[in-house]
Order: structure tokens, then C-alpha cells, then sequence
């Protein structure tokens, strides 16, 4: 049995397999440890970024490993790895210069050893990822950007990312493609060192990041220790900050909740429906009684939530293929209400398209707004024919949805169009939307990485399910060309506008309903400084400090 002994992180250090990390309980004193402590209820799977599929894995390896670049908390790309990058006139060739000051954890094959990276190590995470052998569910990102004969043929096609010098990486495209440094943010692309990847990579990791791994008991809890030659600086201080970090799995959200409140974790994210009216008043703030107890960070989030329709011609006949339809139900939906009554104020009532606000340099302007309008509701309702209430019109969700559903179903029937609710676990709801069993359904698109074309390909012919992310089935060639052109071309204002017209003619034919672009709600304790909000709910923690008696 695992003990509470949290006040004793350091032992585990050297101790590793005598020692190990539960929840603690009436430990008062934890939050003057210098260890971060936090809890994911999702699964933590896998510790190698070859092989990462949600949230919660992200945000543990993001704490491991590193790329060559990322987005910083206003969605700008900045060097990581890399010191600096060009590219060609074409598109098609990246250069990039790494840094010289970076090296691998010293863990396994390489303890005791201060083995630099470089640009060899780009080349083979690369190929790693691009590998089919390697089975990485990353591999579609270089899809169509580099030429993967090279596996079958080695002799006669080579490896499109080459090591020019050991501080210098090359990469040459196929074609243009203009979004190619966002794809390599992703911890797909993170950088790792060959000699220690194998069959114990998944829970024996080695990188670059501020932290390095010491245990990992699945299901319960996962430590770090501070990486103490990370490369980074602040102020003349090496980063990180923190002595370590300790993720604890404790699936139950109240229970999880309760333990931060009592001090045991130093941050919570999200805010679960059964706690919102308790924490938030109606416009998202939090309520006077805990201002003094903790800290609330709103922001937006790279999460559209939206209803989508299926408008394959398989459902031919069916009332939702009634373009006409479609536009009653979007202009029939309160969505300032919505978000005020059901969410607390948690989200951005949608008004414009698929793709959320906040992306720099989209031209969101240009797009038609579509507010709440009943006359508009009732006027489509009459152009579409649709004579009596239909029963056919089924809308499926989870029943963490089912109130917002609800909430729509009402409003749909100030329209005269009377729809049935039926509630499906999430993994048989992803199955029935993708086999097209289903033409209405609740969804959402958190984006891999924040750019336009990461949205819109959910509308690309090409990307039709169960193949691809297209679940409407909407096609048009026209929106096809947009999209493509926008990929080669290199003039950043040119790209936004192309895009931005693309997503003008699919959202005319409306195939979604799109309801709010979400918000990452994240409260912290006092204690805690520097852990800023981001668009894309990234967890960075090289730089956050504990200061004791706040």
C-alpha cells in the first residue's frame, strides 16, 4: 500500500524503488514543496510523443521533450531547438539551425554522459514518426509533404530531412505547403536520441525538456525531477524553476477538486458541471467567497463546439438535407443565452464559422455573422416546405451535452421542428458519426495545430469519412481549389484571405451549426506564479515558481 509521504519527495531521487508518491492527506505543508502537483483523469498511456493521443498525455511529454519550434501564448511561432530557420523563395526548403547548448536527459544509456543533440537526432525523430513500421498515429503529418518511397526503395529514394552539419538540418517539401512550421509544434515532432529509444521508451523517456523522468506507476501518479542542464535562462537563473513535478491520476473530478481545495494539488483545469453554479456567477467569474482562496484564468481555446449534419446524398429526402432547414435551426439558437444560463459565461457565442477567434491574421471580418433571429428562423422554416413535425430528425450526443442538446431541442420547437435526443457513450457516438450512421450529431474540433487549414480540411472532399475528419460529407470543387491554393502560397495575408473565402461558401451551405468557440478555465492556488493561459491549453511549467506564505 501506497504511503502518504509527499514530504519526502526528494529521498525518492535516490531511492526510486523504495520510495514512491499517493495523494496526500493532512499533509498541510505540501504547498511549500517545490514540486508542482497536479491531477489528469484521463488516461496516461504512453511517455514516448510518437505514440501520444490526448490532452493528458501531451501535457506530460511536453514536460519531457521538446521541438524545433512552438507557439508561444499568442499563437506566434517561436524557436525551441531551433536558433533560427529559413525558408526558400519556393516554399519547398527549410533550413534550420539548432541550437548548440542543448543536451539529453542523463537517464538510462545515457547516465552519467552529457550527449548534445544534434542534427542527426532531427533526421531520426523524423524518420521515426515517418516511418509505417513505427505505426505512429502522428504519420499523417508528413502525408503529401515528403516522398515515402524512400521506405520501399532506400537506395533510390532518400530521406527528405538530412543532416547538412551537426547544427544544421535540411528539409525539402514535395510541394509548398504553407502551415509546415505549425505541423512542427506537435509532439509528434518533438526530438529524441537514438540510443535510448526501444521496446522501454514509453515509460523510460529520454529528451531535452526542463524535467526529466524518475517513476511512473500507471494509474497512479507520475514523478519528474528537475533537469539540471536545461539550457534555458531567465534573469541570470537556470530554469526551471520548480524542483520537480508529480501528475496524479485520480479519475473522479469532485475528488480531485476537493483535494485542491484542501491544498493538495497546485492547479485545477476545467471546471466540471457539477461545480460550475457553486464556483461562477453567470458571466464566468468567480464567485466573492474564493477570490481569496484561489486564482481563475480564462482564455480562449482552439475548441469549436458545433452541431453537424450530414448532407451525404445517401440522406436524400430527409428534412435535414433541406438547405433551408439547416439555416432555420441557425438562426433559431440563443447563443448568448446559452452560454450565460448553461456555461456559466464559459465561451464565446459563435457567430461567424468554423474556425475559432484568435487566430492572427485571419481576416474574420470578412465572413457573414450570423446572430439569433427568429423572423430569420421562421422565414427559412416557411421557404423549406417542411409541411408537419418530423420524426425522423434525431440528434445524437453524449450526456455530458445532453443539457446544451436540450436546450436546443427547445429552441427548435419555437419553430415548429420537433427533433428526438438520443444519448450515446462518446466512443460509440465517434463510431456511428464516422461509419455515417448518424446525419445529426454534437461535435467538437480541437485543431492539432492553431491554423485556419487545420479546421477547414474537415471539409475537404479528399477527407470524407470514415477515411477522413469530414463527417458532413460536404463537398464543393470550388472550396477544394481555395483551400489547396492557400497551401502553396508562401504571402502570409494572401494565404488568410484565401482561406477565409474557403470557409465563406462552405458555411453558406451551412453542413454545421457551429455554437461557441470554448474557453481553457484553469484556477491556481495563490501560491502559484507564472502558469499563463494559452489558446492552445498548453501546460508550460519551465517557468513557474512557488513562493511560499501567499
Amino acid at each position: 500500500m501506497i504511503k502518504h509521504i509527499r514530504n519526502t519527495l526528494k529521498s525518492l531521487l535516490f531511492f526510486p524503488t523504495l520510495i514512491w508518491i499517493n495523494s496526500c492527506k493532512n499533509v498541510d505543508n505540501s504547498k511549500f514543496s517545490n514540486y508542482f502537483f497536479y491531477n489528469e483523469d484521463q488516461n496516461i498511456t504512453t511517455l514516448d510523443p510518437a505514440f501520444v493521443k490526448n490532452q493528458s498525455e501531451i501535457w506530460a511529454v511536453s514536460q519531457l521533450f521538446e521541438g524545433l519550434v512552438e507557439y508561444d501564448d499568442s499563437l506566434h511561432i517561436q524557436p525551441r531547438l531551433a536558433r533560427y530557420w529559413e525558408i526558400s523563395d519556393s516554399g519547398r526548403s527549410y533550413t534550420f539551425h539548432l541550437r548548440n547548448d542543448v543536451y539529453f536527459h542523463s537517464l538510462g544509456v545515457l547516465k552519467n554522459e552529457k550527449r548534445k543533440m544534434r542534427a542527426q537526432d532531427v533526421v531520426y525523430s523524423f524518420k521515426r514518426i515517418a516511418d509505417p513500421k513505427t505505426a505512429s498515429p502522428g504519420a499523417w503529418i508528413f502525408n503529401d509533404k515528403f516522398d515515402l518511397r524512400c521506405f520501399d526503395s532506400p537506395g533510390e529514394f532518400a530521406f527528405p530531412v538530412k543532416a547538412v552539419n551537426d547544427s544544421t538540418v535540411s528539409i525539402q517539401l514535395q510541394q509548398p505547403f504553407s502551415p509546415f512550421l505549425g505541423l512542427l509544434t506537435m509532439p509528434y515532432c518533438f526530438i529524441l536520441p537514438h540510443e535510448a529509444v526501444g521496446q522501454e521508451f514509453r515509460n523510460h523517456p529520454v529528451g531535452t525538456g526542463p524535467f526529466m523522468f524518475r517513476k511512473w506507476e500507471e494509474d497512479v501518479a507520475v514523478l519528474y525531477a528537475r533537469n539540471p542542464d536545461y539550457y534555458m535562462v531567465k534573469d541570470n537563473v537556470r530554469l526551471p524553476y520548480l524542483d520537480g513535478v508529480l501528475i496524479e491520476n485520480i479519475r473522479n473530478r469532485q475528488t480531485a477538486f476537493m483535494k485542491f481545495v484542501q491544498g493538495e494539488f497546485d492547479f485545477y483545469n476545467g471546471i466540471d458541471a457539477s461545480i460550475k453554479d457553486e464556483l461562477l456567477t453567470r458571466s464566468g467569474e468567480l464567485k466573492d467567497k474564493y477570490k481569496d482562496r484561489f486564482d481563475l484564468k480564462k482564455s480562449p481555446w482552439m475548441n469549436t463546439e458545433y452541431i453537424g449534419v450530414n448532407i451525404d446524398p445517401k440522406f436524400d429526402g430527409h428534412p435535414l438535407n433541406n438547405l433551408y432547414v439547416r439555416k432555420a435551426i441557425n438562426f433559431a439558437i440563443d447563443r448568448e443565452k446559452m452560454i450565460s444560463f448553461l456555461r456559466n459565461g464559459v465561451g464565446t457565442p459563435a457567430t461567424h464559422g468554423f474556425v475559432p477567434v484568435g487566430i492572427p491574421g485571419y481576416p474574420y471580418e470578412t465572413l457573414d455573422d450570423v446572430q439569433y433571429n427568429m423572423d430569420s428562423a421562421i422565414h427559412y422554416m416557411k421557404k423549406s416546405g417542411l409541411k408537419s413535425p418530423h420524426e425522423s430528425i434525431i440528434l445524437n450526443t453524449t450526456s455530458e451535452y445532453l443539457e446544451l442538446m436540450v436546450f436546443i431541442q427547445k429552441a427548435l420547437q419555437n419553430i415548429g421542428l420537433e427533433i428526438k435526443i438520443e444519448v450515446h457513450p462518446s466512443s460509440f457516438l465517434r463510431q456511428l458519426r464516422k461509419d455515417q450512421k448518424i446525419n445529426f450529431f454534437r461535435g467538437s474540433w480541437i485543431a492539432d495545430y492553431p491554423d485556419p487549414e487545420n479546421y477547414l480540411v474537415c471539409f475537404e472532399s479528399r477527407n470524407f469519412s470514415p477515411g477522413g475528419s469530414n463527417y458532413t460529407h460536404y463537398s464543393d470543387p470550388e472550396f477544394d481549389r481555395l483551400l489547396k491554393e492557400s497551401n502553396r502560397t508562401v504571402d502570409e495575408a494572401r494565404r488568410m484571405q484565401l482561406m477565409a473565402e474557403a470557409e465563406k461558401k462552405m458555411m453558406q451551405s451551412v453542413p454545421c451549426i457551429i455554437l461557441y468557440y470554448d474557453q481553457s478555465i484553469r484556477m491556481t492556488q495563490k501560491w502559484t506564479r507564472n502558469l499563463h493561459s494559452n489558446p492552445i491549453n498548453f501546460l508550460r511549467l519551465r517557468e513557474v515558481k512557488k513562493e511560499k506564505n501567499k
